[in-house]
């Protein structure tokens, strides 16, 4: 499990998702991707709680995570017969780099009103 020192590194609470980071209603593969990441990092490891968490269906959360199984984005351990998921170093460097993205993308649109 990661420490808080590491959610420290995205500038996020350890319960914070990067969806509020977004605008739009419909979510593209990368930002599906992308909440995925966030919430396991988030700690939630278990897939049928990613699943509610991220908001899929069971079919689609499994193409997902076998995308970010085989990008070395996620790493699956059996822990009896459960499986839990775990985000790896490449992952963290990527979710900070979305959230960056994300922010830059964000800042000139995102002028203070002055009220008079």
């Amino acid at each position: 499990m990661l420490t808080e020192e590491v959610y420290g590194l995205f500038g996020l609470e350890a319960e914070e998702p990067l969806q509020k980071l977004r605008v739009s209603q419909r979510r593209s593969h990368l930002e599906i991707k992308m909440d995925i990441l966030s919430c396991v990092r988030a700690g939630v490891d278990k897939p049928t709680q990613v699943m509610y968490k991220a908001n899929l269906s069971w079919t689609a959360l499994q193409e997902h995570l076998g995308d970010l199984e085989g990008n070395g984005l996620l790493r699956a351990t059996d822990h009896g017969n459960r499986k839990r998921l775990e985000v790896t170093e490449k992952a963290l460097s990527v979710l900070m780099a979305y959230k960056k993205v994300l922010e830059d993308i964000r800042a000139p649109t995102e002028k203070k009103r002055v009220v008079y």
